[in-house]
């Protein structure tokens, strides 16, 4: 028996960085990475034997050096080897030191500069800076000329071809028909229905004037096809398991069709998920597959194009040029930071007077509901609102956009919502380009400038990772004290209050889609705290500034009820019998209608039973004081006052940037209180997320501009009418 001995060299690629591989195996990962540089944007590739002038040409092509941050790459990688993770499957550890540098402070929020937003984003990087290659000694791989071995969330090609509607039909029962189809939506009638009506209505008028109307449609399909109200939405087979796009006629064409998502490319035996998306429905004609879930995508042209088919809606989109606002005053979203230096593609501001018609700014929410009260289904929806709009109908739901409606019946986890998300970013970015829109008579350009959600859609959208294991926006790691962690400790400010590095973020995403298996992704995101998302795929996008604190959650549904429920009620500061008298004194405060309405039952239960983040707002600013004051200690009084003041402030309708800077200091202040009298342990993260609420008052107006309110009744709307589908269908 012999012995072949291989000669071997040394491999200066990403995956084997200088480690003595074969010759064949060296060659095969430099063309590997050749072709990368050729099909990925952004991609610089190794340069064999070099690792210096690697390193340079890194930084001329990022602008990051390494070495400027106080600590070489062996000496980074040293402490993140030392961490713990922070996942599930990992024990939590209190010491999270990884920031060698001194970082400047920001002690109340972030402070006027000048041209600050453009210093972060005119120098981009590419959307596929660093990509991967082949694990060291696995000659068995074999790569296509197209395959790019990094995770995908690409979208299926649509072959149906786009038109958009006549809004100039020349027909002369055109009304009638239309009136019918309002009649339908009115109602919420069924085609069936409108298909009879139809019939019945060519009949009538065929009698009165048969040579008047003989061009009349005599069914639903004719009727449609004669006002082009044809279905031009999207709608993707999804797999129940990975939550991969398909096309429906592709899945539905071949019997037993199974999911063929490899979800790590990169490994040389990958197995593809193997889910069979298809099931047999039973007709009267037989059985027919038909795809387990659904995706619809309704066209986002189709909505702009209806919203500039309305007379008024170019003025609409123009008023916001002629306001009078003092500087330093924050009255609506166009007085924030974002909006006023948002880039365009040649460095000149986006949001310009000429341009007011033409260039929109949208703001996406995405959360999911239950739809339905006898079973347990959570769907969800991706909606946009128009920013451009006044703001008085900005959120109206007949101004309201839906980008995607996520099927059920649990919610997406974690980085699979890219999946969902990946043909959204398509259209985006084709409206970055400019899309030409009839019914503007120009072309139409669209950004998305601000992502408002609560904090599990939140991370899932932008790809941070839990925000009960770090801040989003700044460089606070939580405290382990036990298995239950906390932010508290507010001696060392001056380390982690300060915005995270947007071209940082932007790598350490890249290196996630690198992985080769889950256990590397758990040790990638517990060391970086990031995750890849689709929405980096679109360059102006911020998903540290651009990812906002959403105030209703933060404040009144999380801080409001940690404070009054978790510490007062039970902490035994405020027993039943107080319940009792605070709800008999409530009941003799008489406010305006229109500020809403508080439910007498406090005392039920726990006490505050059911109630909504509108009700918490409105017993925070009116009633808390004086129901409560007297039933509470010294320190909780200054607690409970700290947080009125803040609340009371941010609520306003103009405010300028003392207010935020006072504000910020009672939030702060409520904080460092809690901790001094509770323990850190009670430091949760909506407590340090509050922080950050003035700073995004700073970039986006008045909370008014972008708080959950408004999303969430659009869940009720939409809940409702799937509600009444589903009972509406039960009956047959």
């Amino acid at each position: 028996m012999s012995t072949k001995i291989r000669n071997t060299v040394s491999c200066d690629c990403k995956s084997c960085n200088g480690k003595c591989v074969e010759e064949r195996t060296r060659k095969r990962h430099l063309e590997l990475e050749q072709r990368l540089a050729s099909s990925v944007s952004g991609f610089v590739p190794s340069l064999p034997g070099n690792n210096c002038d690697k390193q340079a040409h890194i930084v001329l092509e990022i602008g990051h050096d390494p070495i400027a941050e106080g600590s070489s790459s062996s000496k980074k990688k040293a402490e993140q080897e030392e961490l713990i993770s922070f996942d599930s499957n990992y024990d939590y550890d209190s010491d999270f030191s990884v920031f060698p540098q001194k970082r400047r402070r920001q002690d109340r929020f972030r402070e006027p500069e000048v041209n600050r937003y453009d210093d972060e984003s005119n120098n981009p990087i590419g959307e596929d800076e660093d990509s991967g290659i082949p694990p060291e000694g696995d000659d068995d791989m074999v790569l296509s000329e197209d395959e790019i071995p990094v995770e995908q969330f690409l979208a299926p090609d649509n072959e149906s071809e786009f038109v958009y509607p006549d809004k100039n039909v020349n027909f002369t029962g055109s009304w009638i028909l239309i009136w019918i189809f309002k009649y339908q939506a009115r109602f919420r009638l069924s085609d069936v229905a409108i298909d009879s009506l139809i019939k019945f209505f060519q009949q009538v008028l065929m009698d009165a004037d048969q040579m008047r109307f003989k061009d009349f449609p005599s069914s639903l399909h004719t009727a449609s096809s004669l006002l082009q109200i044809g279905k031009q939405s999207k709608t993707y087979a999804v797999c129940p398991s990975c939550n991969t796009l398909y096309n429906v006629t592709e899945v539905v064409a071949e019997e037993g069709f199974k999911c063929t998502h490899v979800e790590f490319p990169m490994k040389s035996k990958g197995k593809s998920c193997g889910m069979e998306l298809t099931m047999q429905v039973p007709l009267a004609s037989g059985n027919k597959r038909r795809p387990k879930l659904l995706f619809p995508l309704p066209n986002l042209k189709i909505q702009i194009n209806s919203l500039y088919q309305r007379p008024e809606f170019k003025q609409q989109l123009q008023k916001w040029t002629n306001r009078q606002i003092d500087n330093g005053m924050l009255a609506d979203i166009y007085d924030g930071e974002i909006w006023k230096n948002f880039p365009d593609t040649s460095g000149v501001p986006y949001f310009t007077p000429e341009t007011a018609d033409s260039h929109l700014g949208i703001m996406i929410n995405l959360d999911w509901f239950q739809p339905f009260d006898t079973s347990v289904y959570s769907c969800g929806a991706i909606y946009g609102v128009v920013c451009n709009l006044p703001r008085e109908i900005r959120f109206k739901k007949e101004n309201i956009l839906t980008l995607g409606l996520l099927p059920g019946p649990n919610e997406v986890k974690l980085h699979k919502i890219n999946h969902y998300l990946s043909p959204i970013v398509d259209e985006l970015l084709e409206f970055w380009n400019g899309v030409e829109i009839p019914a503007a008579g120009k072309n139409v350009r669209l950004a998305l400038i601000c992502c408002s959600n609560d904090i599990p859609a939140a991370r899932k959208l932008c790809g941070h990772i839990s925000a009960s294991v770090s801040c989003h926006r700044c460089y606070k790691r939580a405290n382990s004290n036990g298995n239950k962690l906390n932010f508290g400790g507010f001696d060392d400010m001056d380390d982690w209050f300060v915005e995270r590095d947007l071209e940082e973020h932007r790598r350490n995403a890249e290196d996630w889609r690198l992985c080769k298996s889950e256990e590397e992704r758990k040790r990638h995101v517990s060391s970086t705290l990031v995750r890849w998302s689709e929405l980096l795929r679109l360059p102006y996008f911020n998903p540290i500034r651009h990812l906002i604190v959403d105030p209703m959650h933060c404040l009144f549904l999380g801080i409001a009820q940690t404070i009054i429920k978790k510490l007062w009620i039970d902490g035994n500061k405020i027993t039943k019998h107080d319940l009792e008298k605070m709800e008999k004194r409530a009941k003799t405060i008489k406010i305006p209608t229109d500020l809403g309405r508080i439910p007498n039952k406090i005392a039920t239960g726990e006490g505050f039973s059911g109630f909504t983040a509108d009700q918490w707002k409105t017993f925070i600013l009116i009633y808390a004081i004086p129901l409560m004051w007297d039933l509470l200690a010294g320190p909780d009084r200054q607690i409970l006052g700290n947080f009125v003041r803040a609340c009371s402030l941010l609520v306003c309708r103009i405010i300028n940037y003392d207010v935020l800077n006072e504000a910020h200091e009672c939030l702060l202040k409520v904080a460092k209180l809690i901790e001094e009298n509770y323990g850190p342990e009670r430091i949760t993260p909506n407590l340090h997320l509050c922080l950050h609420i003035a700073d995004c008052c700073w970039d986006y107006g008045l909370l008014y501009s972008f708080w959950c309110f408004s999303f969430e009744r659009m869940n009720g709307i939409l809940g409702r009418l799937l509600c009444r589908l589903f009972n509406y269908l039960s009956l047959y």
